[in-house]
């Protein structure tokens, strides 16, 4: 079953994407798209994004909107990556994104030679602890360009590490039950 939810800024504005109604899903709040997007202002232009517990895709979909070149949406739920696929055809999008269909956790522990600029993690709330292993496998394996940014959507019972060798909490963003964790290795 899917409902529709609109896309709420960039060069796709207004246009509706299909969105997972049942499961363990979260459909990341309009407001916090915005905040994310309005607080990576200008870093958004041209960058290679990274979606991880992409779902429906909505985040990955405004950033593209937004202006960056090239998103990549890791998801592991059938029915997400199918929908998924389905948003990004409708939307005309496809020479600038690629669907992974694997565990997040799995992919992230495999060495890449891939960095990216921004990576995006809205994992299920539900996982609690083992959040905390996203930024543990980014600065691991290398994921991140030197003066990218990782986000991390996540309860705010969910207490993320200040620091992890190099890559450091820069602030943190509450919306209610909802909080963004920023790291990146600047100072």
């Amino acid at each position: 079953m899917s409902s529709e939810i609109r896309i709420s800024g960039g060069i796709l504005k207004d246009k509706k994407i299909r969105v997972l109604k049942q499961g363990i899903y979260r459909i990341t709040m309009e407001q916090v798209r915005k905040s994310i997007f309005d607080l990576l202002g200008e870093k958004i232009q041209s960058s290679i994004f990274l979606d991880l517990f992409a779902g429906s895709g909505i985040v990955g979909i405004e950033a593209l909107s937004y202006g960056a070149e090239k998103v990549i949406f890791v998801e592991n739920h059938f029915y997400a990556v199918k929908l998924l696929k389905e948003n990004i055809k409708s939307l005309n999008i496809e020479n600038k994104t690629r669907v992974i269909y694997k565990d997040v956790f799995i992919f992230l522990r495999k060495e890449t030679r891939e960095k990216y600029d921004i990576i995006f993690a809205d994992p299920p709330y539900e996982l609690d602890m083992k959040i905390k292993n996203i930024v543990k496998y980014v600065e691991d394996y290398d994921w991140l360009k030197e003066d990218g940014i990782l986000i991390i959507e996540h309860h705010k019972k969910t207490e993320m590490p200040d620091k992890y060798n190099r890559l450091k909490k820069l602030y943190k963003k509450n919306f209610g039950e909802t909080v963004l964790s920023f790291y990146s290795y600047g100072s």
